[in-house]
This record gives C-alpha cells, sequence and structure tokens, in this order.
C-alpha cells in the first residue's frame, strides 16, 4: 500500500518538474524531480527529464549520470539515446554523439528531433550529403519543425547551394517567427544578394532595421545593395549611417568608396578607402582599392605603393598586379617616356598577374601595350627581353598575344626578319586557331597583328585572306556581340539640303593622320555648315586642334570610363542623334572602337578612309581609295566596297617648315655643296634588309654619296649595326651613313628634305605623310611599288604627279632609278622642275588641291547616298 501511495506522490512531483520545465523554472523543476526520486528512485522518465534539465544548463556530468541512469532503467526509449547524443555533441565527442542518435532511430525510424540532430552533426563532420538525407527524412515525418529547414539551411551554407538555402530560410521563418530576428533577417538578405535579386535582399535589410533601427550590418548591407542596382544617392546615405553607428568600420567606408568611384567622386573616395586602410592595415582589398583611386588622379607613384602593399597581403590578387602594370602604362603616355625602374616594376606585375591568373584580359592588353609600343627613353633591349619572357611564358595559353607581342617589338626595334619568322610560324595557328580563340587574343590579333603584317609582306592574296578571315571573325564574336540597337530612324529619301558629314578620328591633332586630313576637313567645312568632328581616344588637343575645331559645327568627345573605355552604345546612340547622311573614320583597325562605331552604321553611309587599310568587318560598309592604290579588279580582296576618288587618295595644301640655312646644316655634317644627300625617314619599323642593301648599292653607284637616315622610332644600335654591316659587305663606308636626330617639331624635322637631294621611300609599308611633305620640298622621291594598298602610296602620290619615272617594280629598278637621280643633274633637275610647277595655280596638282578633293568626295558621297536610297 505505502508502495503505490510513494508512487503517486512521485508522480505527482514529476508532474510538477514537467510544468515548471515548460516555464523554464530550472531549479525548481529539478528540486521537485529530486523529490521524486527520494520516493521512487528508478524513476526512469524523472532522470530522463533531469538529463535534459542538466544538458540546457550544461551541467554536463550530472546530464550523462542522469541519462546514463534513465538509459539503463528504460534502454528501448528512444528519447534517451538522444539526450544522450546531444550531450555527447556538446561535448565534442561526435562519433558517440552519431551512435546515440542512430540507436534512437533504431529504436524510433519516425523520430523527426532525431533526425534533426542527425543532421547537424553530419554536417559538422563534414558528411554533408547524409545531412541533407537526414534533415529531409526530419522534415518528411513533420514538415512543421522549423528547426529542420534551419538546419538544412545552414548544410547547404557550407555547400555553397545559396537557392536552397534562403528556400529554407524562408520556410523555417515560415514555420517558427521566433527565429525571425534582425540578425537572421540581415543574414538572409545577404544570401539573397550573393543571388543577384538585390531588390529582393534591400526588402529584407529594411525588415531588419525595422526591428532593430541602430543596426550598422543591416544599414551596410543595404548601402552595398543599392548600390548594386544603381542607386548611389540611397547607397550613399545607407552607407554614411552605417559609418555613424560605427565608425571602426572600415568595411563601410570601403564601400562609401566604391560609391563615390562610381559617382567618379574621386577625391571623396580616397578619403574614405584612406579611412578603411588606417582601421584595416592589413587588408589587401583595401590597399587595392585605394591604389586604384589613386591611379585614376594619376598619382602614379602614391597607387603604385598602395598595390604593392596588397599584393604583399595577398600574393595571389592577380588584379592588383595588373592594375600596377596598367597605371605604369598610363603615366608613359601621360609622360612620353618611361625610367627603366618603373617598366622593370610594370613588366614584372603584369606577368606575375598572369602566373596568378592567365585569363587576366587586362594585363595581357597592358603587358603587350607596354612591350610593344615604346616611347621615349625605351630600352629596346629590355624591350626584347621582356617580349621573349611573355612568349616563353605563353606556350599553351594566349600564345598569340604572345608571339604578336614578339613581332611588334622585333618590327620596331628594326628587326623585320625576326619578326616575319615568327609571323610565318604562327600564321597558320591564327587561321586554324579562329574557331576558339578568345576575346583578348582576337582583339590583339586584329588591331596589332594585322596592323604589322603590312612591314613583313607584300602579298595581297595571303595578306587580305588573314585580313577577311580575323576580321570576319572579330565582326561577328566581338563586335555584333554587343548588339547595340539604334533608336534613330533610318532616312528614306535624299537631303534637300546640305549633306549633314560626321568625321570621327583619334587623331585631329599633331598626327599624320592629322596632318594629312586638316585642309581637305577645312575645304569640307566650306561646303556643308553640317560637319561633325568626334574625337576618340586619349590624345590631348593641341594647336592642330583648333584648325578641326574652326572648321566644324561641332567636335564632339565621348566620355571615357574610369577604366579607360569608351561606352561604344552610348557613342553610337550620340552619333545616330545627329542624323548623319555620311560618317567617315580615319583610322580604321588601329582604332577598333572606331571600327565599332561605324559597324553599328549610326549613320546612312559609313566608310573608312586615310588612316590605314580597311577594316574588313562589314559589306555594306565603303572603304575610300584611289585607282592607283586599287586598280581594277581589287573589289574581290575586299570586305568593303571600294569607292575611288578620281585622282589621289588624298591631297594636301602644303606644309609649314622652320626656315633652313642649306649649305651650314650641310657643314655641320660636313657635307660639301656639291655632294649628293639621299634621305631615308623610314622609322624602325619600316626598315628591313633588302631595304638597307639597296641604299647601300645606290650609295656604292654614286660616288661620294651620303645618306641621312632618320626614324622617329626604332633601335638606333640595332639600325645602325645593319647598315654598317651592309656597308662593310659592300665595301662603302659607314661614315656615309648620316644618323639625324629627332627634331622638336615637324616644322623642325621638315627643314632636312630641303637640305637633301633625292629621298627613298619605304618599302613594303610606303611612307605616307613623309612621302608627301618630301615632294611638298620639291624633293624627288623613289619609290618601289607593290600588290598592296599601304605599297601603293608612293605609287598613288608620284602617278598623280606625273612622276612615272619615278616609280620602280623591283629592287633593281629602286636601284638603278636611285642611281640615276644621283649621278645625273639634269634628270634630277627635270623632277624637281615638275615637281614645282605641280604647286603652281594653272597647273596645280590634284595632289595639292584639298578644295578640288573636298568637292569631289561630296560629289561621291551624294552619289552613294543616292545609290542607297534607290536601292532601298
Amino acid at each position: 500500500m505505502q508502495s503505490q501511495v510513494n508512487s503517486r506522490i512521485a508522480e505527482h512531483f514529476c508532474n510538477a518538474g514537467n510544468q515548471l520545465k515548460t516555464e523554464k523554472r530550472f531549479d525548481e523543476a529539478i528540486a521537485s524531480y529530486q523529490k521524486a526520486l527520494q520516493l521512487q528512485p528508478d524513476y526512469a522518465e524523472v532522470h530522463h527529464h533531469l538529463a535534459e534539465i542538466y544538458f540546457l544548463q550544461r551541467k554536463l556530468r550530472e546530464a550523462i549520470a542522469s541519462g546514463n541512469k534513465a538509459l539503463q532503467l528504460q534502454p528501448d526509449f528512444a528519447p534517451n539515446h538522444k539526450i544522450l547524443g546531444n550531450i555527447f555533441q556538446t561535448q565534442g565527442n561526435m562519433e558517440a554523439a552519431l551512435d546515440a542518435y542512430a540507436k534512437a532511430l533504431e529504436l524510433n525510424p519516425e523520430y523527426a528531433e532525431a533526425y534533426i540532430n542527425q543532421g547537424s552533426i553530419l554536417s559538422k563532420v563534414g558528411r554533408n550529403e547524409e545531412a541533407i538525407v537526414s534533415l529531409e527524412k526530419a522534415i518528411a515525418i513533420n514538415p512543421n519543425i522549423g528547426a529542420a529547414y534551419w538546419n538544412l539551411a545552414n548544410v547547404y551554407l557550407q555547400l555553397d547551394n545559396l537557392e536552397k538555402l534562403v528556400e529554407c530560410r524562408k520556410q523555417a521563418f515560415l514555420i517558427e517567427p521566433k527565429l525571425v530576428n534582425a540578425e537572421t533577417l540581415n543574414d538572409l538578405g545577404t544570401a539573397i544578394g550573393k543571388l543577384g535579386n538585390f531588390e529582393e535582399a534591400i526588402n529584407y535589410y529594411h525588415k531588419a532595421i525595422q526591428l532593430q533601427p541602430n543596426y550598422h550590418l543591416a544599414h551596410l548591407n543595404l548601402g552595398v545593395s543599392w548600390r548594386k542596382i544603381g542607386k548611389l544617392d540611397a547607397a550613399k546615405e545607407e552607407l554614411e549611417k552605417a559609418i555613424k553607428l560605427k565608425p571602426d568600420d572600415p568595411e563601410a567606408y570601403n564601400n562609401l568608396g566604391r560609391v563615390l568611384i562610381d559617382e567618379k567622386q574621386i577625391d571623396a573616395a580616397i578619403y574614405n578607402y584612406e579611412k578603411a586602410v588606417k582601421l584595416k592595415p592589413d587588408s589587401a582589398e583595401y590597399h587595392f582599392n585605394l591604389g586604384t583611386a589613386l591611379g585614376h588622379k594619376d598619382k602614379f607613384i602614391e597607387a603604385i605603393k598602395e598595390l604593392q602593399s596588397a599584393v604583399e597581403l595577398d600574393p595571389d590578387l592577380g588584379e592588383a598586379y595588373s592594375n600596377i602594370g596598367a597605371i605604369v602604362y598610363r603615366k608613359t603616355r601621360k609622360d612620353g617616356e618611361i625610367s627603366g625602374e618603373l617598366f622593370n616594376i610594370a613588366i614584372n606585375s603584369l606577368l606575375k598577374a598572369l602566373e596568378v591568373n592567365s585569363d587576366l584580359e587586362l594585363a595581357h592588353l597592358y603587358l603587350s601595350q607596354l612591350i610593344s609600343s615604346p616611347v621615349r627613353a625605351s630600352d629596346f633591349g629590355a624591350l626584347r627581353q621582356a617580349s621573349a619572357i611573355y612568349l616563353e611564358r605563353s606556350k599553351d595559353k594566349n600564345r598569340l598575344i604572345a608571339a604578336s607581342t614578339f613581332i611588334s617589338t622585333y618590327i620596331k626595334s628594326g628587326l623585320a626578319q625576326l619578326a616575319k619568322e615568327k609571323f610565318l610560324e604562327i600564321e597558320p595557328e591564327i587561321s586554324n586557331g579562329l574557331g576558339k580563340i578568345n576575346n583578348i587574343e582576337l582583339s590583339i590579333v586584329y588591331s596589332h597583328l594585322l596592323f604589322n603584317l603590312h612591314y613583313l609582306r607584300d602579298d595581297l592574296a595571303a595578306n587580305t585572306q588573314l585580313y577577311q578571315e580575323v576580321g570576319k571573325k572579330y565582326a561577328e564574336q566581338i563586335i555584333a556581340a554587343k548588339q547595340i540597337k539604334i533608336s534613330q530612324p533610318e532616312k528614306k529619301q535624299l537631303p534637300t539640303s546640305n549633306l549633314k558629314i560626321g568625321v570621327m578620328s583619334s587623331y585631329f591633332a599633331r598626327h599624320s593622320v592629322g596632318w594629312c586630313s586638316a585642309d581637305i576637313i577645312t575645304e569640307l567645312g566650306k561646303l556643308t555648315p553640317n560637319l561633325y568632328l568626334y574625337f576618340m581616344g586619349d590624345r590631348q588637343p593641341d594647336d592642330r586642334t583648333k584648325i578641326f575645331e574652326t572648321a566644324a559645327a561641332k567636335l564632339y568627345r565621348p566620355k571615357v570610363a574610369l577604366n579607360g573605355e569608351f561606352d561604344i552604345n552610348q557613342i553610337v546612340q550620340d552619333i545616330a542623334q545627329d542624323e548623319l547622311d555620311i560618317l567617315i573614320e580615319l583610322d580604321s583597325s588601329t582604332i577598333p572602337t572606331q571600327v565599332e562605331v561605324i559597324y553599328h552604321q549610326p549613320a546612312s553611309i559609313c566608310l573608312s578612309w586615310l588612316g590605314f587599310e580597311a577594316p574588313f568587318t562589314k559589306e555594306s560598309n565603303y572603304f575610300l581609295c584611289d585607282w592607283n592604290t586599287h586598280p581594277e579588279g581589287r573589289e574581290k580582296y575586299n570586305r568593303e566596297q571600294l569607292v575611288r576618288m578620281p585622282d589621289s587618295f588624298v591631297a594636301v595644301g602644303g606644309f609649314k617648315s622652320t626656315p633652313v640655312d642649306k649649305k651650314a646644316a650641310r657643314r655641320v655634317q660636313r657635307i660639301a655643296e656639291d655632294q649628293i644627300v639621299y634621305l631615308c625617314v623610314a622609322p624602325g619599323y619600316k626598315l628591313n634588309e633588302e631595304q638597307i642593301q639597296a641604299q647601300v648599292k645606290i650609295l656604292k653607284g654614286v660616288p661620294d654619296s651620303v645618306l641621312f637616315y632618320k626614324g622617329h622610332t626604332g633601335d638606333l644600335k640595332i639600325i645602325e649595326a645593319a647598315y654598317k654591316a651592309e656597308c662593310q659587305a659592300q665595301g662603302v663606308g659607314a661614315q656615309r651613313i648620316k644618323f639625324i636626330p629627332r627634331s622638336a617639331s615637324e616644322e623642325e624635322h621638315r627643314q632636312v628634305y630641303q637640305v637633301a637631294d633625292i629621298m627613298l621611300d619605304s618599302y613594303p609599308y610606303n611612307g605616307g605623310t613623309h612621302n608627301l611633305e618630301a615632294l611638298w620640298f620639291n624633293l624627288p622621291v623613289v619609290t618601289k611599288s607593290g600588290e598592296t594598298y599601304l605599297s601603293r602610296m608612293g605609287y598613288s602620290f608620284l602617278k598623280t604627279l606625273s612622276l612615272d619615272e619615278c616609280i620602280t617594280n623591283s629592287w633593281e629598278e629602286y636601284i638603278e632609278t636611285g642611281i640615276k637621280l644621283g649621278k645625273d643633274q639634269e634628270f634630277r633637275q627635270e623632277i624637281k622642275e615638275k615637281l614645282v610647277q605641280s604647286k603652281q595655280p594653272e597647273t596645280l596638282s590634284p595632289l595639292w588641291n584639298p578644295q578640288k578633293f573636298a568637292q569631289d568626295m561630296y560629289q561621291v558621297f551624294e552619289q552613294l547616298l543616292a545609290e542607297k536610297l534607290g536601292n532601298e
């Protein structure tokens, strides 16, 4: 009887303990349970409840004792195994915990809580796939347990499966609202933001802030998300709030700096990046951002220092190495020269960037540009060494970029033969590899390698085949992929008044293209008030730019992004708004931006002219040339439609020169008045062995003659050695070659044409501006005519001047004509007299008549427009 009484009283204390436990009055619950055990020591349920309370109080020794007692008394009760599993887990004994949960589930396969805890441990020990199985079983048994979804979300967080993570977090919130707080809402917003759903993320950050208005992390993340969707004012406001709430948080300053960069408030961005760096000097990211921002302000040395700090902290930060090279490159372009120390820093940094990540397109671009586009004070030996290293390290990937850089460097050094050998080696790789070529390789091949091809080979069929293949691929893969749509409607009828003509170039300044186009553009401006100029590129305006500005109704310069690139879509739309009839671009593939613009045809007629070979990108565009550069039948070699001018493809009104005393200038060079002076003004990249050999043969054939060599770029040591070696081979005194230093200005340079007697043209890339200058100053020019456009420029000029006697078709003829001009004073004087007469008003040659050229050009444009609209 007493035992039954004790049992009933013990049950009463147990129930009271359970109620107190539910109310989380744990100490009172323990006291009640202990009273129950005093009456009934083997009360298994009470031992179980004590184990749970001791576990919650982290009194693990007592918890284990109670748990073991409960298990001893009731070994087939699954919750007893589960509570021991919980205790083992807290102790860090994961294997024991898993065994306990497995036993619980063996006893009760529908025990959802055991599956949840099992899944949690499996995830902690890296067995995530098994964890997912356990947690999904728990959900299948009881889909209304929020902890199952919460723990499953944690597993997906480890697996970086953000979609599933977000799905599970949302379900957990729905089932158990008590899980919702400012921190969990912020975390969910962060996960959603990582998926790119920034508007939804913003909603969760707002909810977090509503619950906790001073939660600085939510304000920070909200600011970051506003920036992601382009709401910069809202982003700035939230980030400033985050800074106010926590002034020592470097991440807030860092992200505010990013917003200010987007707003092009570079100074303010630098201030915030400096704050971030000061608060956390061991952050590679902060040093990187500061260095990049300083670079935008042309604070080159400070920028390099910060970027070097970034890579010291994170040696795998490829973008930082790349930016060091980019900043040095920009400095060289601004200064016009480079020191050996900075060159080495840039090259080593860019090579390291590609070692870290060979897919960094800008690193390839700047490395190629820095090596292959030398400026003053460049060490050509260092350039060639860098190009060789780059090529060696690019055997398996981006080989075409490295090979193009090598070729360009050797051409500009004056080592055309080695460049040609490398080109012939990779030419089959270009054709065979176009199907899988990446964008940066394709861009370099198109804009650099094809440009250099004209210095290496005069083979119309082979050259244009390569141009066709690469141009078509470039158009399809890079240009057309941008899918720019022009909002301006196409014209359907002929203009009733003056044509609207646009001219686009990067060289409305002191540059060959600028010198050769200025007079014609001026005359075009007299024929129509609707002349618009589009000044592309980063070249700064100079005194010559004023000539173009005066001629045009407007001079447009597109905005350049902080990364130095143009927004092609914006440029195309801006030009389209001008409703042009004709758009001319002057630079072709040397300025790919312009090729892209005319490809999208923002004018009724788009054509290339003057600066280089045709772009080879679009059949419905045009290329302006003449019958001498492109005789009958050349259409089959071109993609663009050929439009031929009636005379030459260009005309100039003359060139100014600073005064020169011919006798005094000769005395300085120790040359007598009656000595014949030949002139070669080809830069290093227009020289080759055959040309040097021919020039020395001419000297040998004209006793006591000398050669002035004047090239504005090239490795003078290499060039001098080449001439010296050829002189020695032919038995000509090397002192007969006079190397003339570079002039300070074009006007000063032109003095040399008035001191020399005969100009020897380059081949296979003829002189353009140099030939025109020489002919303007009545200097006979000997040219070797070839097959390709650029090897026929001299031919075109001389044909226009009716000077066929100076045109040659082989090196033998070139040498023969050069010797004849040197020996035969009467012949030489006859040529000079023809040149003089060509400039007289009554016998003015079309080559010196930009007014006529502009009128002819205008008529050509009217005809093209009529044909186009007529066909439509």
